[in-house]
């Protein structure tokens, strides 16, 4: 195209508005359909949370629970029950010997296998996967994944860290105010 005429600019700039639009049009697609398999309850990929691996046969969306994790997560649960502080939580796995997922990848790097932090530790407690769920946005489906933790250790649990979240910092949780 002759840019230097204002009919070749404008002839490139509607070619351009076309491929954004192009562009736009496959994302709202891709969304959509990742949207549709999460309602469905499939797992749309990334990295396994702790507890699960992807499963087998690559073209299956699906979790499969690592038995070994899986004990740890429960662990973790359990911990959080006993202390009610993130912080009492991650040391007591790190005593406890609860380290991060181990990933080793086809490139032979290796990943994890370090102890949690206290957001690791948040992370797995507010996790809805671990219930059996999938996460989309604000909205949690059905999986067709099977869940680690049953429903009244994750309430229990999920009321302690919403209560921890309103307390007042700066105070000791014993003291009268």
């Amino acid at each position: 195209f002759n840019t230097s005429s204002s009919m070749g600019r404008l002839t490139l700039n509607v070619l351009l508005s076309f491929a954004q639009f192009e562009r736009e049009v496959t994302a709202e697609r891709i969304r959509d359909k990742i949207a549709a398999s999460k309602k469905k309850g499939l797992w749309m990929g990334g990295m396994a949370p702790i507890g699960y691996d992807p499963h087998p046969d690559p073209n299956r969306r699906e979790l499969v629970v690592n038995p070994e994790e899986a004990q740890a997560v429960r662990r973790v649960f359990k911990l959080y029950l006993a202390h009610s502080c993130l912080n009492a939580t991650a040391r007591a796995a790190e005593g406890e010997g609860i380290r991060s997922k181990r990933r080793v990848f086809a490139s032979g790097r290796l990943q994890g296998g370090a102890r949690l932090s206290r957001g690791q530790i948040h992370q797995i407690l507010t996790n809805p996967i671990y219930r059996g769920l999938i996460k989309h946005k604000e909205k949690t489906w059905p999986g067709q994944h099977e869940a680690i933790i049953e429903e009244v250790l994750w309430e229990e649990v999920q009321a302690r860290l919403m209560a921890a979240s309103t307390r007042r910092r700066g105070t000791l949780t014993n003291t009268p105010q």
